[in-house]
């Protein structure tokens, strides 16, 4: 069990405790958000102070390692912190002493003259209320940067009668004496801090690990945030804007640590992590060129499991310029993974073990020779929902036969289909409606055998006829070109096959191609 020494509660006087930032002894590290809070909820916390209300309690990380970059508070700057001292840093609460330090410090220098004069609040006497100072329109007021300062307070109070002058001095007592609920952790891991960082969510917004490890390897040329950032818009360019920031985490935890869970990053070298991300960069772009370029994947929502661009990336990043026989490894690897949802179950050991087996490619070794899983059971007798799994699968074993327009003979552009990736790109070989007015139940008519591709236009031309009549459209010279493409059987050329025996038939065409490509890599 944790000691309990090492969360320690205390309730500092809110004059204390902004004496303590004004020292530099409370920092905002930089992986804190920006500023946010509007005039409402600067006044608000004001008058919850001012009348004694619970403003929630501050959750500080007491330590000696230093964080390379601290923002100053509200714009205002702060001392250095003597070498070796031990520094207080904001986990949880900056925007509420990010507001008591602005406000009680809106005169000093500062390098954001728009914040400074938002924090510039008064108090009225006479009306016993708070308001910025150029929203008061001739009413007796007082700054609030004065009433901690012993040496302004005394030049403003002349101007004051006794009354009023009263009220100020229980203002000025009731802010210097409002204590101020703080926990502070000490003596905790980098890993221990950032699960407690990572459950902090008081403002309704999830924080993740990737602000603690900007502020551990943050240097003046390099910002982890930005790089991760500046990767995603990268991506997004691709037409890979799916990708999110905790795949991204993860890649980086298998480059860097041997690991795909983001936590484990917390215990890396930050040198370790700065070249993990310069390295990502690289694999990641080769990955995406690959699965474009060799798989004709346009979208990573296209992918089975998303997860599969990790052991892409590392298999990059340790082979940049694969040879053939590599090449084929991973492809093997791909198909096999697809087409038998490997990762439907169990994923992150199996990734572990895929990882495993990369790096055997990169010695040399042939590991995904020695594999040859069955395509899954009844994987094309599933029904098809475009987010399937399964139906992905699927998809992607039919973009590597070059599908071609029915009613054109042309090529489909998967450029286009798979990057919109949307359910008109996709359509049903014996329409649905179709086959409900001859009798076929709904989920017999809806499975992914059924399935091929096809523009949005020619979906809506062909709609709900009769395979027999709108197959007579396809242009006679390609039609068998036009069918292998989309591995219709010859049995159903005329569009007259009834629907059981043309799916069983289009089933083992699916199923005989799908197991070259679990076999060989390739078609």
């Amino acid at each position: 069990m944790a000691s309990s020494s090492k969360i320690t509660p205390s309730s500092p006087r809110l004059a204390s405790l902004l004496s303590d930032v004004e020292r530099g002894n409370v920092k905002i590290p930089v992986f804190q958000r920006e500023y946010i809070w509007s005039d409402e909820q600067i006044i608000s916390l004001l008058d919850s102070i001012y009348r004694g209300y619970p403003v929630g309690s501050l959750l500080m990380w007491s330590t000696r390692e230093e964080l390379k970059h601290e923002r100053n508070v509200g714009g205002f700057s702060l001392p250095m912190t003597p070498e070796d001292y031990p520094v207080n840093y904001i986990l949880d609460g900056q925007q509420r002493l990010t507001t008591l330090y602005g406000v009680f410090h809106s005169d000093g220098n500062t390098a954001d003259a728009e914040l400074a004069d938002r924090f510039n609040v008064c108090y009225l006497p006479d009306d016993d209320t708070f308001a910025h100072h150029l929203a008061v329109d001739g009413k007796d007021k007082i700054h609030l940067n004065t009433i901690l300062d012993t040496t302004k307070l005394l030049v403003e109070l002349p101007k004051y009668n006794d009354e009023q002058k009263e009220k100020i001095a229980k203002l000025t007592e009731a802010f210097k004496d409002y204590e101020f609920p703080i926990v502070t952790i000490r003596e905790r891991t980098n890993k221990e801090v950032c699960s407690i960082f990572q459950r902090i969510n008081s403002s309704g917004t999830p924080l993740s690990n990737l602000e603690l490890l900007t502020a551990w390897t943050w240097s003046d040329q390099f910002d982890l945030r930005q790089e991760i950032e500046a990767l995603l818009d990268s991506l997004k360019d691709k037409g890979y804007e799916e990708i999110d920031q905790t795949l991204l985490m993860r890649m980086l935890a298998s480059l860097t640590c041997g690991s795909i869970d983001s936590d484990d990053l917390v215990d890396v070298n930050p040198n370790v992590l700065v070249d993990g991300m310069k390295l990502l960069k690289k694999a990641i772009s080769s990955a995406v060129d690959f699965l474009e370029g060799q798989l004709k994947i346009k979208n990573v929502v296209f992918l089975p499991f998303p997860i599969m661009l990790i052991p892409i990336v590392n298999f990059y990043a340790s082979i940049p310029k694969p040879n053939a026989a590599q090449l084929k490894q991973i492809k093997k690897w791909f198909w096999q993974c697809s087409l038998t949802l490997r990762y439907k179950a169990g994923t992150n050991r199996l990734v572990l073990e895929d990882l495993g087996k990369i790096k055997k490619v990169a010695q040399g070794e042939f590991p995904f020779d020695n594999i040859h899983p069955n395509v899954k059971n009844d994987l094309f007798g599933s029904t098809w929902r475009i987010n399937s799994t399964a139906a992905k699968a699927a998809l992607c074993l039919l973009a590597q036969l070059r599908p071609k327009s029915f009613l054109t003979g042309s090529e489909v552009d998967l450029g286009s289909v798979l990057s919109s990736y949307n359910a008109r790109q996709f359509h049903h070989i014996y329409p649905k409606a179709y086959l409900a007015a001859n009798g076929v139940a709904f989920h017999q008519a809806n499975i992914i055998s059924n399935i091929c591709f096809l523009s949005a236009s020619e979906n809506n031309a062909i709609s709900d006829k009769n395979p027999e009549d709108y197959f007579k459209n396809i242009p006679p010279t390609q039609k068998k070109e036009i069918f292998e493409a989309a591995l219709i059987p010859d049995e159903a050329k005329n569009g007259d096959l009834p629907f059981g025996e043309f799916i069983r038939l289009r089933t083992e065409k699916l199923i005989t191609v799908g197991q070259k490509l679990i076999n060989d890599g390739t078609l």
